[in-house]
């Protein structure tokens, strides 16, 4: 069983997560800019496909890069945001696909059914958030456009395929990516004013900016933004912003031919030294060996 501590996130925005009159299930797609695309938790379980745009995911403690075809399983009251990188007034249709169901639904059921057994097991470890590569995510991915559109038992037998799919995944399949069971401790004035200070940054990490910049655009004070990103992050702002270049810096080596050292400076480093000792930091290789193992891969 995992350990639960207290959020450093602060107080993601609760979702008040409206199912389907007729199902137990909570199937769509939306696009982006959206509403439900910010720091937000619920205690449903979802199971998220990205099938659209690059950019930052931030689920639970960990930071990290997505692009399209990502695969996530995220458990109940794990606060969770995709940010993509989009050039001002730009919108992704259809960035995301979500399945949505209350785990209570598995367990109880898995109680009458010994046969699903392994599925509580896994919803525990959805509390931490579940990366799945491979021939998992793509057996998982189909599964999951099949749901659309189908409907009665149907629907529910292809729900209890995915989970099956998911359940089954080798160790090489599926990452555990938060490194806490989180509790979601920001009210929703604070979550936010947290949105758009992410927001701003990812519209200027090629800028040069500071901490009183950000707090000034926002019309609060710099220590009140300061605090903010403490408990939001657990590692404050300026670690923050650093983490949100080498993601963009990721994303460059990953889906763009751009040489390393302009990468450099389009994801808002200002020397290659500083890039190449803040890139090892986060990802623990160099620039050069991240983009040679994606690139092997």
């Amino acid at each position: 069983m995992s350990e639960r501590l207290p959020s450093p996130l602060g107080d993601p925005v609760h979702e008040l997560v409206v199912m389907d009159s007729v199902s137990a299930l909570r199937w769509f797609r939306h696009d982006v800019p959206h509403p439900l695309a910010r720091w937000h938790h619920h205690p449903e379980v979802e199971i998220h496909l990205i099938t659209a745009s690059t950019g930052t995911a931030q689920i639970g403690d960990a930071v990290q890069a997505f692009s399209p075809g990502a695969l996530y399983l995220i458990g109940s009251g794990l606060p969770h945001n995709w940010v993509s990188s989009l050039r001002p007034g730009e919108t992704v249709p259809g960035r995301d696909v979500l399945l949505q169901f209350h785990p209570d639904l598995v367990t109880d059921l898995a109680r009458q059914v010994p046969d699903l057994g392994s599925l509580p097991i896994l919803l525990d470890e959805a509390r931490r958030g579940i990366e799945f590569t491979g021939a998992t995510r793509d057996q998982a991915e189909e599964a999951l456009l099949r749901i659309r559109g189908s409907r009665e038992i149907r629907r529910f037998a292809l729900f209890l395929e995915l989970l099956d799919v998911l359940a089954r995944a080798p160790r090489k399949n599926r990452r555990t990516i938060s490194q806490h069971v989180m509790d979601a401790p920001l009210d929703t004035a604070e979550s936010d004013l947290y949105n758009a200070a992410l927001v701003y940054l990812h519209a200027r990490l090629t800028e040069r900016f500071t901490l009183s910049d950000v707090a000034e655009h926002l019309a609060v004070s710099p220590s009140h933004l300061s605090r903010l990103f403490t408990r939001a992050t657990g590692v404050g702002y300026s670690r923050t912003v650093t983490r949100l270049r080498v993601f963009e810096a990721c994303r460059l080596l990953r889906h763009t031919e751009t040489p390393i050292g302009q990468v450099c400076f389009r994801s808002g480093f200002g020397n290659q030294s500083n890039f190449n000792r803040r890139f090892h930091e986060e990802t623990g290789m160099t620039p050069h060996e991240y983009r040679s193992g994606v690139m092997a891969g």
